[in-house]
């Protein structure tokens, strides 16, 4: 250790004063430098400024602008999404409604078109029935007409001819009885059309004539839906009707069959109630005809199957009676 003595000069240092100065110098080197560690470390740890990230910072605004943006427009791309979704759902639903619609329709129409092939099947196979009635009907007439001719020239066989006039009468009947029932069959397409020419008026018959009891009788027939009272003048007919108790003729087509009437036989008030209806007389001729049920029309060909002639009378009841001529 160095010493100064009151004068001031140093003293000599022993051996161990110079260990101890070393020590003390070594002491201070090792407080020195952990001095200026402490004070580089506290330089490391003031914050730098970044000039580059200044210059970045606009850059950064502008990307994270950018990026609301994008974010604004995707959810406004979700909002239309989700819209275009539920009308794709919709129309979905509209199409399959559509398609069952479309499937049932379909059905319907094959349903409707079977159907009219039915009906025009049976639409072909009436009409060709009709046709060959019309025609049997046509030769029946033809062979009334002339049975009827040979009974006025021919008195020998006079019997044998009433008893053929009679059945050719119900062979008639029976026909005209089918052609009526085919008439008035109806379709689900159109109508059948069997309007039969008018039956050639046969030549007026020597031996019977057709009558009613009574115009009650007959009203009261024709109320019940029995009978059919017509008449005809050329092309044109009138059917009657009782519209609330009053006498109505009202135009219809020609009758394909009917049973005519001596226009004397005809009640006065029933050509009276035609006049008015037709407001005058018709320009045609006039012809009164009637359609029987087919039990009036049996009995009819009952009592002229073996009788020479007489006057037919219809009750009110349908019943035909057998009077003298």
């Amino acid at each position: 250790m160095i010493r100064r003595d009151r004068s001031g000069r140093y003293l000599g240092a022993t051996g161990s004063d110079t260990d101890a100065l070393q020590t003390d110098v070594m002491r201070f080197m090792s407080i020195l430098g952990l001095c200026l560690m402490a004070v580089f470390a506290l330089v490391q740890s003031i914050p730098r400024q970044d000039t580059e990230g200044i210059r970045r910072e606009p850059e950064v605004e502008k990307l994270q602008h950018d990026i609301r943006l994008q974010q604004q427009r995707a959810q406004l791309l979700e909002a239309q999404l989700e819209r275009l979704t539920a009308q794709t759902r919709s129309a979905q639903e509209r199409t399959a409604g559509a398609q069952q619609a479309l499937s049932s329709a379909r059905r319907q129409l094959t349903l409707l078109a079977d159907q009219a092939r039915q009906t025009r099947s049976e639409r072909d196979r009436l009409n060709a029935e009709l046709t060959t009635l019309t025609q049997q009907l046509a030769q029946a007439r033809a062979e009334l007409a002339r049975l009827e001719r040979a009974a006025r020239t021919s008195s020998p066989s006079l019997h044998e001819l009433q008893r053929r006039l009679g059945e050719e009468q119900r062979n008639i009947d029976a026909i005209d009885q089918r052609a009526s029932a085919l008439t008035k069959q109806p379709t689900a397409s159109e109508p059948i059309s069997a309007n039969l020419p008018p039956p050639a008026r046969p030549e007026a018959r020597t031996g019977f004539t057709l009558r009613f009891a009574s115009s009650e009788a007959l009203e009261r027939l024709v109320a019940a839906g029995a009978v059919s009272l017509y008449a005809m003048a050329g092309k044109q007919a009138w059917r009657l009707s009782l519209d609330d108790g009053s006498r109505v003729f009202a135009p219809v087509a020609l009758p394909g069959w009917f049973h005519e009437m001596a226009p004397a036989t005809v009640p006065v008030d029933y050509a009276q109630s035609l006049r008015r209806s037709l407001r005058g007389p018709p320009a045609s001729p006039l012809v009164w005809g009637v359609q029987l049920p087919a039990a009036t029309r049996q009995g009819i060909a009952s009592l002229t199957r073996d009788a020479v002639g007489g006057d037919l009378v219809i009750g009110a009841d349908g019943q035909v009676t057998l009077g003298p001529e």
